[in-house]
């Protein structure tokens, strides 16, 4: 049986050197385009000419660049990966070419609010499962603190000390991937388990009667405008469907179907104005079937619409809630308009997420089972969705009650 040794040796007789002169007529050998490896940053395979006084000479610089390479992680990219936070920008760099926008930006807050501030400065070899274990603790009892009435918790002290060490853990996996640690001190970290202290959320919406009012008022607007015809449809299929907001923003024609009443969800936007090819979840993939009065409403938008973008020479505009200028519409820019609406209807403000509340409320007080509730909202549990709207069927409880007394009048 071949050693490695010998292998290498033979493997290395196969390299292709050839002789050259220099212009002072030495004699030199060269190795051109050696390979040196694959940067698992890139996914590029690194290649370099080599030059040398004699064969072995060349042999022995390719083999000093391939140990070289391999020790600052198989990347060409610094000359070496020593820190935690090194590490974690290169995890960060892959990672950013695997996954969508919204997770990106979260991994980045995640980073920045506590992996790096954590362990950044320290080499990576050194860091010890008693270090990581200490700070999870920290992280843990931050969270376990009472929020006193507060919504939220401070930058820094949230309650996901659990997701926290998962991000830690993923970047050790990424060094020993790329052979900077022999092993990932995480596996031994022990996680607490702690009471969290979790805020009270209130549930906004509109009751049928006050969803009435509202549109009753947006009918009476002039509706040769843009914002009547735009509000009218917009608020209409929020309330028909219970979108979110983003997906609303994202749709385009292709995705409804005015015949057969269906809208189909399969993005989102992002960033305020970057549509996302997929939606929040996967749960969140769905097709939700949508009343005659939302239809008919969405049929009147896009003639509408249609019209307006062919005097501006683009007739085929997909997006159903474009800008009027035909791009992606960032809905924050909305909520003024929302809220005037609204203080004219004698309403109570709510966000444009108050609207799948309402749908929300209107699908269990019209009799509908939590599961097809859950499956309308694109929610990813069943337990999100009674957690979330339970206490918003006081007409249902009043009906079932009523049946009960009928029932077991004895």
């Amino acid at each position: 049986m071949r050693t490695a040794n010998a292998k290498r040796r033979i493997n290395m007789n196969k390299l292709n050197i050839k002789e050259y002169k220099t212009k002072s007529g030495e004699m030199r050998y060269i190795l051109r385009g050696a390979y040196i490896g694959t940067d698992v940053l890139t996914g590029k395979q690194v290649k370099t000419d080599i030059r040398g006084r004699t064969k072995t000479g060349v042999k022995n610089e390719l083999e000093r660049l391939k140990n070289n390479f391999k020790k600052n992680g198989n990347t060409k990219g610094k000359e070496s990966l020593e820190t935690f936070g090194e590490v974690a920008e290169s995890f960060f760099e892959l990672y950013k070419l695997q996954q969508k926008v919204g997770s990106i930006r979260q991994m980045r807050s995640n980073l920045d609010t506590y992996a790096i501030p954590a362990f950044g400065n320290k080499r990576i070899s050194k860091i010890t499962t008693a270090q990581i274990q200490k700070k999870v603790i920290e992280w843990a009892k931050n969270a376990a603190e009472p929020l006193g009435g507060k919504q939220k918790r401070d930058v820094g002290s949230g309650k996901d000390y659990k997701l926290q060490l998962n991000v830690i853990n993923r970047i050790f996996q990424h060094a020993l991937s790329i052979g900077i640690i022999d092993r990932n001190p995480c596996h031994s970290v022990i996680i607490p388990k702690v009471k969290i202290d979790k805020p009270n959320k209130e549930v906004n919406f509109y009751t049928k009667t006050e969803l009435s009012e509202l549109f009753s008022h947006i009918e009476s607007l002039d509706n040769t405008k843009w914002s009547t015809q735009y509000f009218n449809a917009l608020l209409r299929l929020l309330v028909a469907s219970g979108l979110r907001i983003g997906e609303a923003m994202a749709l385009e024609w292709f995705d409804v179907d005015l015949d057969n009443q269906t809208v189909s969800v399969s993005k989102t936007t992002v960033q305020r104005t970057v549509i996302q090819d997929t939606p929040k979840t996967n749960k969140s993939n769905r097709v939700i079937s949508i009343d005659s009065k939302a239809a008919s409403t969405l049929k009147r938008w896009y003639f509408f619409q249609k019209k307006h973008f062919m005097s501006l020479g683009n007739p085929h505009q997909s997006l159903v809630f474009p800008t009027w200028q035909g791009n992606v519409m960032d809905y924050h820019g909305l909520n003024y308009r929302l809220k005037k609406i609204e203080d004219a209807a004698k309403l109570t403000s709510l966000s444009f997420h108050g609207f799948r509340h309402s749908h929300a409320s209107l699908c269990l007080n019209a009799g509908m089972t939590y599961k097809v509730i859950q499956e309308r909202l694109g929610h990813s549990t069943l337990q999100m969705t009674m957690d979330l709207y339970s206490h918003l069927e006081p007409e249902k409880k009043n009906k079932e009650l009523e049946l009960f007394t009928k029932y077991a009048n004895f």
